[in-house]
């Protein structure tokens, strides 16, 4: 029986969309939000930012060369947090409910930027936020890993007295999963284009 659930955070308990946060960036840029998308994943820019290698300052800099973006300070993080939506719908009492069950943890590729956002939203009966919910709570930029290192994992693990046998771990992304399965971690695929009944479905397999 597993002890703990990992869970990702984008498009597995916090829907977004890439192209938006594209789109809003060639809103500023002489490149089209393809050209923009391209560079950006051929190139992996974000990475250093989400393995904590940047601060705000240089990561604006760096994005704003490389995407011949012409903003402010202002307009580059509402524009690069375009692609966070809201939290699915009931996720504060789904969650909740796992606590009783799970050692409970999230560990995100994500940046500061970012989380002084979906930090701040207030999803329980008392303003509480998701983050709350969880044993503890992994960002990458704070780790200085991002996924799919499987160092990332280990610290995971290590830290919290878990063998890999004793987690589940849902992730949006392929390589994520194909490097926690490594692992030994039980890892299972998200479809961002479902809600959280897939991932209790899986659950379900777990709880006596």
């Amino acid at each position: 029986m597993a002890k703990a659930i990992i869970f990702d955070l984008g498009n597995v308990l916090l829907p977004i969309d890439l192209v938006l946060t594209y789109e809003a960036f060639a809103a500023h840029s002489s490149l089209s939000a393809v050209e923009i998308e391209k560079k950006i994943i051929e190139n992996q820019l974000w990475v250093p930012y989400e393995s904590g290698l940047q601060s705000d300052e240089e990561f604006r800099a760096f994005l704003c060369d490389h995407l011949s973006l012409n903003c402010t300070d202002l307009e580059f993080d509402e524009a690069f947090s375009a692609l966070l939506l809201d939290f699915h719908q009931g996720v504060y009492d789904w969650v909740e409910s796992l606590t009783s069950s799970f050692q409970l943890y999230l560990l995100s590729n994500t940046s500061s930027i970012h989380a002084k956002r979906f930090t701040q939203v207030k999803l329980g009966p008392e303003g509480q936020n998701l983050f709350s919910l969880f044993d503890r709570v992994y960002f990458s930029f704070e780790m200085g890993l991002v996924k799919p290192n499987p160092l990332i994992y280990q610290q995971v693990l290590e830290e919290n007295s878990l063998n890999a046998s004793d987690a589940l771990f849902f992730d949006d992304n392929v390589a994520n999963i194909n490097s926690a399965n490594i692992l030994g971690i039980q890892s299972f695929l998200v479809d961002p284009s479902k809600d959280l009944h897939q991932i209790q479905k899986i659950i379900n397999r777990y709880v006596s």
